[in-house]
């Protein structure tokens, strides 16, 4: 059960827009009812042969959603950090996760079953509200996705997910939270165009890249080339 919930962890709720607008006194009363899991990193958290009982908010660490070709390549959907949550859509729906999740470093979840989010919700109208935003916000998300794979050249899926990273930092200095192989898949390339597409944003001044560091140089440019490249 959530016991010895840390200030951190429970900081990491308050930052999803699922909870924030809860007070402290009914989110510890809510997590008296959720189960704290952990996962190593590189191990697997769900598969799309599992019926969705429960959805996770991720409390440390980051998970990566990812659906397999018939050929076996990996196409990853999103990756979600502290705050952030998966598996309510398909949990609303009682139907089996439709994609993978992995752990890509040391995790550390909560799971909220199909019960306990109801009982929450009976208690606390605000949770059913934040909920709705939470969802509001994955449809964006994945209206974004299929724009950027169906209708956009590789550096410009890049800029929209350098953005992305810039925007969650609060900062033009940002640390990759992928592979380079996992960035590509992410933008549904390969690690060498990906590569490609990196040296040329450098070439035209846009960004600077040190490893896995990256540092924005030019928001504006970046902006215009992710929405109209």
């Amino acid at each position: 059960m959530a016991k010895g919930i840390s200030d951190d962890l429970l900081a990491a709720l308050k930052r999803s827009a699922m909870f924030a607008a809860l007070s402290d006194s009914a989110l510890a009363e809510f997590l008296t009812e959720c189960e704290v899991r952990k996962w190593p990193a590189r191990s697997q958290i769900l598969r799309p042969s599992e019926r969705a009982e429960r959805f996770f908010v991720v409390l440390a660490g980051k998970v990566k959603i990812f659906k397999l070709s018939a050929k076996g390549d990996e196409q990853i959907l999103h990756l979600y950090g502290p705050g952030e949550t998966f598996g309510e859509a398909a949990m609303w729906n009682e139907i089996n996760y439709p994609a993978f999740a992995d752990a890509l470093t040391d995790t550390t979840l909560l799971a909220v079953s199909r019960k306990t989010i109801r009982d929450g919700i009976s208690r606390n109208p605000d949770l059913a509200i934040g909920m709705l935003a939470g969802l509001s916000a994955k449809l964006r998300q994945f209206n974004q996705l299929i724009e950027q794979l169906s209708l956009k050249e590789v550096p410009a899926r890049l800029a929209g997910v350098l953005l992305t990273e810039r925007r969650k930092a609060g900062s033009d200095q940002i640390k990759l939270r992928q592979s380079k192989r996992e960035l590509a898949s992410q933008i549904g390339t390969i690690a060498e165009t990906l590569s490609r597409a990196l040296g040329k944003l450098k070439t035209e001044g846009l960004i600077e890249v040190r490893g896995s560091k990256i540092t924005i140089l030019d928001a504006d440019r970046l902006e215009d080339l992710a929405e109209n490249g």
